[in-house]
């Protein structure tokens, strides 16, 4: 018996298969009509095959985490986040943790009694990120004063601070020196311990903010780069104690390659520090993005925030934030379907049984090399006209991501880029659920989350 199920059919080359696609698209340009661009730099082909990866780097398989030290547990595994506010019941928080969940973001201002906020809750059973509403050092400070008092040994502690010093740019117009400061005063207070990170380097701020994901690449590693080199901290401590915190959107495939190029292009920068980097070590936190969410027809939000959980999975994130747009304000039910998904994917579509499952993939190796080659040429450009810090005085850096945010609103409310529930099968009276809008002010220093379909909700408040 013939082992091979294909051993009639001889291999066709790429070449074979362009010539019968040119042939059934009847005379159509085979570029035009099949190619496309991803964030107006990288070319998508139609179609890919081997031939297309045996020029590549072999892409490391199964990097995201350690291997589990017992047969029985899952291949691949990551922790749910919810978000914790003061204002947020302990009974909330008990149900959810309780029902499978793994982690927490809270939200503090560095003055709240979390006794009584966080009561019964074991902070060494689960992950913890601290979202600084305040001075970062002082909530740190805080944080690690009730870790003690429970007797939790640090080493104990997973998770880190949810900031970076250039959150201190961009969201209250500090200076340089005073963000750096601030840095150096988080890292010396910090525990000496790995899986508990003292910053996460926020690239989430640039995909918010509708940059493309080359740009939030680009300008979010030009960060690393600044602070290295300016902070006065030995390189080693900042690799080791730091990770990324990024928003994943509505481009599945991309946005699945670009979680793992962080991965892999973090380890490569690192070496040009001569510090040796294990995948592994890398902690990569993802939340579901706000940015290709919309107030208009707020169900359809449900269905992206799955796929875009999916994709984070794929990637590789350590952690999941599946993030409501109505934030504190969201209703019961958004709450229970946003802590649901991941418990959906993993228990029941078995993405945990599987260590990477995006493995291999022509298409998606071929992408990510893509990717890597074009953030490093896109720092070139950067270093070349005097690095991310020059960038961000001239403004030149809110320009850009300004001209791409923009770009991509005017589209969607031309209809020239279609968007289901906004300017594409809108629900009927019945079945619509919008949600409160309220508009988007900027600052010249700031770059604020945004919406893509914001001008079509502006539009529909005037009544124009």
């Amino acid at each position: 018996m013939t082992q091979a199920l294909f051993y009639d059919f001889p291999p066709a080359s790429k070449e074979a298969w362009k010539n019968q696609a040119a042939k059934d698209l009847g005379g159509q340009d085979f570029d035009q009509a099949l190619k496309s661009l991803l964030w107006e730099k990288i070319q998508i082909q139609p179609f890919y095959t081997r031939e297309d990866v045996l020029d590549l780097p072999r892409l490391p398989e199964n990097s995201f985490e350690d291997k589990p030290f017992l047969q029985d547990f899952s291949a691949r595994s990551w922790s749910n986040f919810l978000a914790v506010y003061p204002s947020t019941p302990i009974q909330e928080i008990m149900d959810f943790l309780e029902n499978g969940g793994e982690g927490l973001v809270l939200h503090l201002k560095g003055d709240e009694n979390l006794n009584e906020l966080l009561k019964d809750v074991i902070p060494d059973y689960i992950s913890i990120m601290l979202k600084p509403l305040g001075d970062p050092a002082q909530v740190l400070e805080h944080f690690m004063t009730w870790v003690h008092e429970m007797g939790v040994e640090e080493s104990g502690l997973t998770g880190g601070l949810l900031w970076s010093p250039m959150d201190m740019l961009f969201e209250q117009g500090k200076s340089w020196e005073e963000a750096i400061s601030a840095f150096r005063r988080v890292f010396s207070c910090f525990p000496n311990e790995r899986c508990f990170h003292a910053c996460m380097f926020n690239f989430s701020r640039y995909a918010e903010a509708g940059a493309s994901g080359l740009d939030e690449l680009i300008f979010g590693f030009g960060e690393i780069i600044e602070l290295i080199d300016k902070s006065g901290i030995d390189p080693i401590t900042i690799f080791e104690k730091s990770g990324f915190y990024t928003s994943v959107g509505d481009l599945h495939f991309p946005e699945i390659a670009k979680l793992k190029a962080i991965r892999f292009f973090y380890a490569e920068l690192a070496l040009q520090y001569n510090v040796g980097l294990r995948l592994e070590d890398t902690c990569v936190f993802a939340q579901t993005s706000g940015w290709s969410k919309s107030t208009l027809d707020s169900n359809t939000n449900l269905i992206r925030q799955t796929y875009e959980a999916m994709a984070s999975i794929l990637g590789g994130a350590n952690g999941l934030w599946v993030r409501p747009i109505s934030g504190q304000k969201a209703t019961e039910l958004e709450l229970r379907v946003a802590r649901n998904v991941s418990f959906i994917l993993n228990y029941e579509s078995y993405f945990g049984k599987v260590g990477d499952p995006a493995a291999g993939s022509y298409y998606l190796d071929t992408l990510i090399t893509q990717l890597i080659n074009e953030v490093k040429s896109g720092l070139q450009e950067l270093e070349k006209n005097g690095g991310w810090l020059v960038a961000f005085e001239s403004g030149m850096l809110h320009k850009k991501v300004r001209e791409h945010r923009q770009k991509q609103q005017n589209s969607i409310l031309s209809g020239e880029i279609s968007k289901i529930g906004v300017n594409k099968y809108p629900a009927s009276d019945y079945l619509k659920n919008n949600l409160e809008f309220s508009p988007i002010l900027e600052k010249e220093y700031e770059l604020k989350p945004s919406r893509a379909s914001y001008l079509v909700e502006l539009q529909n408040q005037t009544g124009a």
